[in-house]
Parts: C-alpha cells; structure tokens; sequence
C-alpha cells in the first residue's frame, strides 16, 4: 500500500490513488497536475487519494472538484486548510504556513492570488 512517507521521499508532485491503487502521477510542478488529473477521464474513480507536495488555495479549489476522500500533503497554507475545511475534505498536513511563497515560490503564489474569493467551479473556468 502507498504510504504518506513513501510519497515525501519520491520525486513525484501529485500521486493519485483510487481504491489503493495508483491511477495518476506526475512531477509536474504548481497545479499543472491537477488541472491534467481533472481533464482526465480518471475523476470519476472510486475512493479518491490524492498526495500533493504542496497545498494552497488554488490546489484545495481544484481538488473540491476531484472529490477525494482524503489528502495527504508535507505542506499546506493557510488557505489551502481553509478550502478543505469549509469543503469537509479530510487532510493530514505535516506543516501549516501562511502562504507558500519561499516554499513553491519566492512570493506568494499567483495561482493562490487568482484563486482569491473564488468558487472552485469559478477558479477552474479562470484557468
């Protein structure tokens, strides 16, 4: 079975497990992943996993589509937390920060900027 230790020690961005099984996976770096996993026919899968090294807004908003059962990350922000708590999707986050910004870039990210105030159906027909 995938474990939460053994996706911080890849070099994988996004893995995606459905019923215990890995169905997507890429070393992709921002959203580029997720939006790739949303346009995929694979969203309609069963038992949704998703491991992501990094969760902020803009990625909660993506993955309120994707419907997982549970996320897994090392780091998340601020508002990456509060998406999946408003959209009661359990989470296991190593680390809480403000923003990403030294973390998956050196400011705060412009996707978190852009996902501001949106809906995740709104966020997604921005992109």
């Amino acid at each position: 079975m995938y474990s939460f230790d053994r996706f911080i020690k890849s070099s994988w961005s996004l893995v995606v497990l459905a019923e215990g099984r890995i169905i997507f996976r890429s070393r992709a770096s921002a959203i580029k992943p997720l939006i790739r996993f949303i346009r995929s026919d694979l969203t309609s899968s069963s038992h949704l996993v998703i491991f992501d090294k990094y969760i902020g807004r803009a990625a909660a908003l993506l993955m309120v589509l994707i419907k997982p059962v549970r996320v897994h990350t090392p780091v998340i922000s601020e508002g990456g937390r509060q998406v999946l708590d408003k959209y009661q999707i359990p989470y296991e986050a190593r680390k809480q920060v403000k923003y990403l910004m030294g973390m998956a870039s050196d400011e705060m990210c412009r996707w978190e900027k852009m996902a501001a105030g949106k809906t995740p159906e709104e966020f997604l027909k921005m992109l």
